[in-house]
């Protein structure tokens, strides 16, 4: 299991308990936030798969949304540095046909 994945399981599990103690959401919802963590962040997955399941989080549970941009925030910022790692790497190799490829698949998903 990764870091980030253990890391967000705790931090949501903090948040059920802070929010139960606060009379801030009932023991029922709470216990639907808990079933769909552990149903659907099962120790084996990779953070790419993370990534698409973080975002439903927020959709279903609103409660958790700060902790969904946190995390969401996050792999995009390590994701960029990699990104730019291979980038440079790239460009010290003059392989500047597969860095226009990779710029064209980020601007593509980023939708600009």
């Amino acid at each position: 299991m990764s870091l980030d994945l253990i890391k967000l399981k705790q931090e949501i599990a903090l948040l059920i308990l802070d929010k139960l103690e606060n009379v801030e959401i009932t023991p029922e919802r709470a216990a639907q936030i808990a079933k769909f963590v552990l149903k659907n962040f099962p120790e084996n997955l990779t953070d790419e798969q993370v990534r698409v399941i973080i975002p439903k989080l927020g959709d279903q549970f609103h409660e958790l949304v700060g902790v969904v941009h946190k995390h969401l925030s996050m792999y995009e910022e390590g994701n960029k540095d990699k990104k730019i790692k291979v980038v440079n790497t790239l460009i010290k190799q003059a392989q500047l046909d597969q860095v226009q490829n990779m710029l064209k698949q980020h601007f593509t998903e980023k939708n600009i």
